[in-house]
């Protein structure tokens, strides 16, 4: 598969998104980590433009760099933005944690007025 966004949990907030690619002849290594917060999932769930894909050698241990060691897939996006995956389960939970429970929704633009 080429370069993906991977979201993954282990839990309730436990969650991180992976920048995953080809390192060597290993095309399913994780490049770079964020720690998911509500502004990093409403990025990656929206327009992807926060997240900063550039990649200046391995930011991940090497015990850290095999994807499924970071919990279980949720949603995998290109970073064309092109959604490939999604497990409907884990993500509706990620969604009530990160954003219902707390009153909110993860389009940063929902409830505000556009003008013209």
């Amino acid at each position: 598969m080429a370069a993906r966004i991977e979201w993954r949990t282990r839990g309730r907030g436990d969650d991180a998104l992976l920048y995953v690619g080809e390192f060597g002849e290993d095309d399913n290594t994780v490049l770079r980590t964020w720690s998911a917060d509500s502004d990093v999932l409403t990025d990656f769930l929206n327009d992807m433009t926060g997240l900063d894909t550039t990649v200046k050698g391995l930011e991940v241990d090497a015990d850290r760099r095999d994807p499924e060691q970071w919990g279980k897939l949720v949603l995998t996006r290109l970073p064309t933005g092109e959604v490939v995956h999604v497990d409907p389960e884990p993500y509706w939970d990620g969604i009530y944690y990160w954003f219902r429970s707390k009153g909110v929704d993860p389009h940063k633009w929902r409830g505000q007025h556009r003008q013209a």
